[in-house]
């Protein structure tokens, strides 16, 4: 298996993707709904992919890091946000499944019933339905493409950091119990039963060889 060829070819898959992504989010503001829904249903899945190209690269070249505590800083570090602010990091972990129960949701049209003293019936408020052409502040969602964009021009460099942040996890699991590893158990964040774009089949493959490396078949 020619590693290093799979993850540059899924790479630059990824990049392609990221590159008609960025064109439909424009500047972030503004963006219409169905525009918004569009670019998250493939930047979910792309940085799943992209996690575990790190951690097959991480694999392929023995990336490891040691964890050395540094004295806190007494001066609070403020990050600026809006216009000019700086590109965040790219998320290394997998978002952690949801367990218990969801909060129940009212159907759409009809809202809850006022009844005040004096009305011989009830109102009902009306709840104002979106539309796929209203326009959604996607800032957060733009900042997620850039964030992802840089993470992708420099793979051993993701690859560091998520060494060095799973054995600074890895340091305190006794303490804390918090998860080390950056893919989560099951299938991962993004993944479809039913192929709907290309971006599927790079997370779906991308996947398999991650887990592969990580628990190897008996021989």
């Amino acid at each position: 298996m020619d590693w290093e060829l799979a993850i540059t070819r899924h790479r630059d898959a990824l990049l392609r993707m990221l590159a008609a992504l960025l064109v439909m989010a424009g500047d972030g503001a503004g963006v219409p709904r169905h525009v918004y829904e569009a670019v998250l249903r493939v930047l979910r899945p792309a940085e799943s992919a992209f996690r575990r190209l790190i951690v097959i690269y991480m694999q392929v070249r023995g990336v490891k890091a040691r964890y050395v505590p540094r004295a806190a800083s007494a001066v609070p570090v403020k990050v600026p946000r809006g216009a000019g602010a700086p590109v965040p990091s790219f998320a290394l972990f997998d978002p952690r499944k949801r367990v218990g129960f969801q909060r129940l949701k009212h159907p759409a049209g009809i809202g809850p019933r006022i009844w005040e003293p004096g009305m011989d019936y009830p109102v009902f408020e009306t709840k104002t339905v979106p539309l796929p052409d209203d326009p959604v502040d996607a800032a957060r969602l733009y900042r997620r493409l850039l964030a992802l964009q840089n993470a992708l021009g420099d793979v051993p460099k993701q690859a560091r950091r998520l060494a060095r942040v799973q054995a600074k996890r890895e340091a305190a699991r006794g303490e804390s119990g918090k998860y080390i590893r950056a893919i989560r158990p099951g299938r991962p964040p993004g993944h479809r039963a039913r192929w709907t774009h290309p971006v599927d089949d790079v997370l779906r493959e991308s996947h398999a060889l991650a887990l592969y490396l990580l628990h190897p078949p008996d021989t």
